[in-house]
């Protein structure tokens, strides 16, 4: 058996730096959707606005009309955080592939010229 003859060919990737070549997958992949820096500075506004809601809600003299908007906006801060991290995982994987296949291709090169 022929080792050699039998291995699969590692495809070259287009001559573009890392970052490059990531960013057009990640423009791929999300499409429309905001990568996780943008949810992250969405969810840390809210929870500014709620850190407020919450001091002026200290202040109040009732509390009726506080509670359901502060339940709202920790809904929404618990959306942002977890489209966040989704996000930020899609975009490692799509990083670790890039570099996973330039590795295979760099090594598939040193094979080839020793």
């Amino acid at each position: 058996m022929n080792w050699e003859s039998e291995q699969m060919p590692i495809p070259t990737l287009p001559d573009l730096s890392d970052e490059e070549l990531v960013e057009r997958l990640l423009a791929e992949v999300l499409g429309d959707h905001p990568r996780a820096e943008q949810w992250r500075l969405w969810r840390e506004a809210l929870e500014e606005r709620l850190g407020k809601l919450l001091k002026e809600k200290e202040r109040a003299e009732t509390e009726d009309a506080w509670d359901e908007r502060i339940e709202e906006l920790r809904r929404y801060i618990a959306a942002l955080r977890e489209e966040e991290i989704i996000t930020e995982f899609v975009e490692q994987q799509v990083r670790m592939v890039v570099g996973k296949a330039r590795l295979e291709q760099q090594l598939g090169e040193r094979l080839e010229e020793g």
